[in-house]
């Protein structure tokens, strides 16, 4: 039967991706440091958080959701993930539906990352160094999109060597990272902060002390609050997803009961002591309340502000700390993050459209596979081109900017997942009795599966509430709510439409989603 229903016996992917190389991979997908940009948006939105905290908070709920994930991956440890779960138990078309939004949103981020690098890291250090007219041109769009196709075509090089080599080059950029990571908090515990508010005092021509009594007349609230943190910790998760990303790679990882949970849980813990770490030395060496200040009044239009119109991202405002030198080693680690991010989105992007074409959703030549290096080369040439025509739509039209509900959608992902969990042992009996011991376990007569299917499902409510909350994007705008729901009617179409040609041609897409698809 498996010869009939899916494309080939074998997948034709090989598990040899280890425990280690999944965690490296999940704290990629997060991209450590990136809470440099996010904490200033939470300090904006939630005057008086207190970010250090939120990283510590954050910690424990991606934990417990972590884990759910990870048991639910070693039930059914296939290439796709949540597609392969809920396309199983609840009904392919939802299955296919939030695989489908994902897609579409990890290859919008890669698309925002392309300026992070050519914008945000580039530029600046061609400016520190004197280089500034240069630092203009690589600021354009055209040099951004020049830059993505070139590097798209480096992440599809990559990833045709296959999942292995695909590993060992997240290790180089994860090295790169900690490195910068360690010349970013050594130099600011080392400085100080009155090293710090003398330095950024006389580049600016605006004091540090006039920052945070300007802001403080302005209303930014001088002490941090516990409502405020709380409420701020909701940025700081943001940052944290995609900590389960290694689902997705399952069909390519070694010892998988035990590999899921290590890298799932390793990385988060890994990752929030370094989002823990960035804020705090952030906070010894520039100052909390400074931080807080000059990012209000960069929010409300202050002519106090000294940047002009950049954004007081706390990377850039590590430039005042040290010299242009150090500034530019600390910049390769953040570019590496930049770039080890991209990496992973198109990889997982990949997974998604190779689990399509096996379960013949999309096209089946989507699901060829190199057999020396064991690499969906069909897919990777299709991801990289629609992550080429994203860029193009990103740089130069505004439909990117409909994906500012992202995390609202993530989180119907996440609901939707949980609801599988919770109907699995009696929607699919014979998965469930299949399952390891682990995934069985049982608190009295409840599985442990079931409950913390639960508590994920309540904290993604709260957390899909609080993202399109008013305190977050302002007034709710119809339109990007519509285009958000949107994607998902339109992963429920391509199904539809799927199901209708295939039972035409007399092979029903259906019976695909009886079983588990071929190791």
């Amino acid at each position: 039967m498996g010869g009939d229903i899916y494309v080939r016996r074998a997948s034709g992917l090989v598990r040899n991706i280890s425990a280690w190389d999944a965690m490296i991979f999940n704290i990629m997908v997060m991209a450590p440091m990136a809470v440099l940009v996010y904490g200033v948006w939470a300090s904006i939105i939630y005057p008086g958080a207190h970010l250090p905290t939120t990283a510590l908070l954050a910690i424990p709920i991606s934990i417990v959701i972590g884990l759910f994930y990870a048991l639910f991956s070693i039930a059914m440890p296939r290439a796709g993930g949540d597609y392969i779960w809920v396309s199983r138990i609840l009904h392919p078309s939802v299955g296919y539906a939030i695989n489908f939004f994902l897609f579409m949103v990890i290859l919008s981020v890669a698309g925002a990352y392309i300026p992070w690098f050519t914008q945000y890291t580039l530029a600046p250090v061609l400016e520190a160094n004197g280089l500034v007219d240069l630092a203009a041109a690589v600021s354009s769009n055209e040099f951004a999109f020049a830059f993505a196709v070139i590097y798209y075509i480096i992440c599809a090089m990559i990833i045709s060597r296959g999942a292995k080599a695909t590993s060992r080059v997240l290790w180089v950029f994860f090295i790169l990272v900690l490195i910068g990571l360690a010349i970013y908090a050594g130099s600011l515990l080392l400085i100080g902060r009155d090293t710090f508010a003398a330095n950024f005092s006389a580049a600016t021509g605006v004091s540090y002390e006039t920052i945070i009594e300007k802001a403080a007349e302005a209303g930014y609230p001088t002490t941090f609050s516990l409502t405020a943190t709380l409420l701020g910790l909701t940025y700081t998760y943001i940052n944290f997803l995609g900590f389960n990303f290694s689902i997705y790679l399952a069909g390519e990882i070694k010892e998988v009961q035990k590999s899921q949970i290590i890298a799932i849980a390793g990385a988060v813990l890994l990752f929030g002591f370094i989002d823990w770490l960035a804020y705090e030395v952030a906070y010894v060496g520039m100052g909390g309340e400074f931080l807080g200040a000059l990012s209000y009044l960069y929010a409300i239009g202050s002519d106090v502000y000294p940047l002009g119109s950049r954004e007081p991202y706390f990377m850039w405002l590590f430039r005042y700390a040290v010299d242009p030198k150090i500034f530019t080693a600390f910049m390769v680690g953040w570019g590496a993050m930049v770039l080890a991010a991209i990496l992973t989105y198109v990889a997982t992007a990949v997974r998604f459209v190779f689990a399509w074409s096996f379960d013949r959703v999309v096209p089946t030549f989507l699901s060829n596979v190199d057999m020396r290096y064991h690499s969906p080369y069909a897919a990777l040439i299709f991801v990289t081109i629609v992550a080429i025509i994203f860029q193009a739509l990103w740089l130069w039209t505004p439909l990117l900017q409909y994906f500012s509900y992202i995390v609202f959608g993530w989180m119907i992902m996440q609901i939707i997942t949980s609801i599988a969990a919770l109907v699995f042992p009696k929607k699919r009996p014979d998965i469930w009795e299949r399952s390891p011991a682990i995934v069985k376990a049982k608190i009295g007569p409840i599985p442990v599966l079931s409950i913390l299917a639960v508590i994920s499902m309540i904290l993604a409510a709260y957390l899909g509430y609080a993202s399109i909350s008013p305190a977050f994007v302002g007034e709710l705008d119809p339109a990007i709510m519509a285009f958000t729901i949107g994607l998902f009617l339109i992963g429920f179409a391509i199904y539809f439409i799927s199901s209708l040609y295939h039972r035409k041609v007399g092979i029903p897409l259906e019976l695909s989603f009886k079983e588990l698809p071929p190791e």
